[in-house]
């Protein structure tokens, strides 16, 4: 795999780390269902913004209903995350939901789900599992 893509992906986990910070600093006035709603709000604008001015078509065609869940999904990640971020700091927020997302991430390879590539578990997988929950404990603990 390309390099780059590790280096896209090490930025987005950047940006995700300032990402929960502001979502909880604005946690400090608005409620998450109004952080949700201005933090939606701002992306429309700016994809719709940037389909204008590109001329692009939005295309959906033929994608499974099932995908459409993301934007409910995203409410509520970004509703968690402004509400617990302040109560547990970003760093145990971060920890403990990275946890989260590799093991649902594991299922969804599993088992091939949404229509990804059936990539099985593998024992070899078992430390790199184990330093994770050694990770997030200590990150949690202090």
């Amino acid at each position: 795999m390309s390099m780059l893509y590790y280096l896209l992906l090490l930025l987005a986990g950047a940006l995700q780390g300032v990402m929960v910070s502001l979502n909880g600093q604005l946690g400090n006035y608005y409620s998450p269902f109004a952080i949700c709603f201005f933090v939606h709000g701002i992306a429309l604008i700016l994809l719709l913004a940037y389909l204008l001015a590109k001329k692009t078509p939005l295309g959906f065609k033929g994608a499974p209903w099932y995908v459409y869940l993301v934007g409910a999904l995203g409410i509520a990640i970004v509703a968690s995350t402004s509400w617990c971020t302040l109560r547990v700091g970003a760093s145990v927020f971060l920890a403990i939901s990275t946890a989260g997302q590799i093991i649902s991430s594991q299922l969804i390879d599993q088992f091939g789900l949404f229509g990804m590539p059936v990539q099985k578990f593998n024992a070899k997988q078992i430390p790199g599992y184990v330093l994770l929950a050694a990770g997030v404990a200590l990150v949690v603990t202090g």
